[in-house]
């Protein structure tokens, strides 16, 4: 809409001369409203501009309508996924998510709560509570839906604590069940793919194991260095004491020494002292060492117990791992950076499973992936097609062993399939085979086997078999 006069309103604005108001009018039977929206403003101030702009216009109107016609059915979208929220939460069985043993008369209905966190879920992601009160102020689906109520950040967080019978992951598996039982989704076949999504920790928080293992090693050489000179030290003094050196780092044998050095320090009269102007003796000089190293050495074994069997991982987020991403905000190093695996499974448009990993590749992932979903539908899809990220001989014995068909590629496929030429012709896969599956090399020579192995590092043990041309 265009007001007349907008130069003259927009300076009345700006000096707080105009004055704005809306009246309701009228409301039809669907809950649609009529709003008139008028603009007043000083007759000394319209006498004063009517000059400058009375050649351009027709005399000045104070009175602006501004017909505002809301409803749901006209200004939300036909596919908005709020129409999909309303219409699933409209079949289910509204006791299964919500206890309504605790709520009060007076609370806020249960079905519209429900309502709103999964919209606000399905359409963001994720939604704090703070987020979704706002979006009950803001956004016209979530008001509608709230019946122009406006639930606090409080209401929500007292709804999900006590009242929501579900996580909202369970919530995901039981609409997934109700879709698939009132639309034609082909279940037989899941398609595969991954995704790395950045943590939410610091910068240079990096533990990686390697040079975690080197400066745990380096340490406890110090503490060695340090215990020869505490005996050194007693031997001097001729006491009877000596302390062993041991192989492995061994935290508790340390924390015993320095209380053994307490006591002594305490028998002997020996003040503990701190700060600048105060001289330490010699033995407290090594038993803060000792201290010191002690300390770290229980840094590193903290950092081993975030590890677990990963090769890296960070302070702040210690289920993170470091991997290769897309952008790098390292000065573009190639530095990694603390994420999550993400892997999702879709049938005919409808994600049917997630599951959120440390794992750098995707290749270790596809086992667990397989068996959450089993777990949550109580079967297996037929097929599951997906990249040569996932082709491994565990998740190739996995299909065979639970009836799921080989859709998966391996590494080096494409490889494969070129073309034989000077350059990959000495490849194994590009060997002419023989009736027994044997290989014969470029110059028609039949290859022997030399020994067989048995690999047991994975899930499913596998033979390796060495062949040996003698020519």
């Amino acid at each position: 809409m265009r007001l007349k006069y907008e130069k003259v309103i927009h300076h009345a604005i700006v000096n707080n001369l105009f004055g704005f108001g809306y009246t309701k009018k009228s409301c039809n039977a669907q809950g649609s409203s009529k709003y008139y929206l008028f603009v007043t403003a000083p007759l000394w101030y319209i006498n004063s501009t009517m000059k400058t702009y009375q050649q351009d216009y027709t005399t000045y109107q104070t009175y602006a309508l501004l017909d505002f016609n809301i409803s749901f059915k006209k200004d939300v979208p036909a596919d908005d996924i709020s129409r999909a929220v309303i219409e699933v939460t409209e079949r289910i069985d509204i006791n299964k998510f919500v206890d309504f043993t605790h709520r009060n008369s007076h609370g806020y209905d249960g079905l519209m709560m429900l309502r709103l966190l999964l919209l606000a879920f399905a359409d963001n992601g994720y939604a704090s509570t703070r987020k979704l009160a706002e979006l009950c102020r803001t956004d016209i689906r979530y008001m509608f839906i709230a019946q122009n109520q406006k639930p606090s950040h409080q209401a929500f967080q007292r709804f999900i604590h006590d009242d929501l019978i579900m996580s909202v992951e369970d919530i995901f598996y039981e609409m997934n069940r109700i879709m698939e039982d009132e639309l034609p989704i082909d279940t037989d076949v899941l398609c595969i793919d991954g995704t790395k999504y950045e943590a939410n920790a610091n910068k240079n928080t990096f533990i990686w194991r390697k040079n975690t293992v080197r400066h745990r090693e380096r340490q406890w050489k110090k503490c060695n260095d340090t215990i020869k000179r505490i005996n050194k030290f007693f031997k001097e003094k001729n006491i009877n004491c000596r302390y062993s050196i041991l192989r492995e780092p061994n935290i508790d044998y340390l924390l015993r020494v320095t209380d053994k050095i307490e006591i002594y320090m305490k028998d002997n009269g020996i003040e503990f002292v701190h700060g600048k102007g105060c001289r330490k003796s010699d033995i407290q000089k090594l038993y803060d060492e000792l201290a010191k190293e002690a300390m770290k050495l229980f840094e590193y074994a903290l950092h081993f117990d975030m590890l677990g069997d990963r090769n890296s991982c960070s302070k702040t987020d210690p289920d993170a791992t470091f991997m290769h991403m897309k952008y790098d905000y390292y000065n573009h190093t190639n530095v990694f950076k603390p994420g999550y695996n993400v892997q999702v499974g879709v049938s005919d448009g409808f994600i049917r499973n997630i599951y959120v990993s440390s794992d750098c590749s995707d290749i270790q992932t596809y086992i667990p992936f397989m068996e959450k979903y089993k777990l949550m539908y109580g079967k297996l899809p037929l097929k599951t097609p997906a990249d040569a990220g996932y082709g491994s001989y565990d998740n190739y014995m996995y299909c065979r062993e639970n009836g799921i068909e080989l859709f998966m590629k391996y590494p080096g496929y494409y490889e494969e399939s070129k073309k034989t030429n000077d350059k990959n012709r000495f490849r194994a896969s590009h060997f002419e085979r023989t009736e027994d599956g044997g290989y014969i090399c470029p110059a028609g020579h039949e290859f022997e086997v030399d020994k067989v192995t048995t690999d047991t590092r994975g899930i499913y043990a596998r033979n390796n078999i060495k062949l040996i041309n003698h020519h």
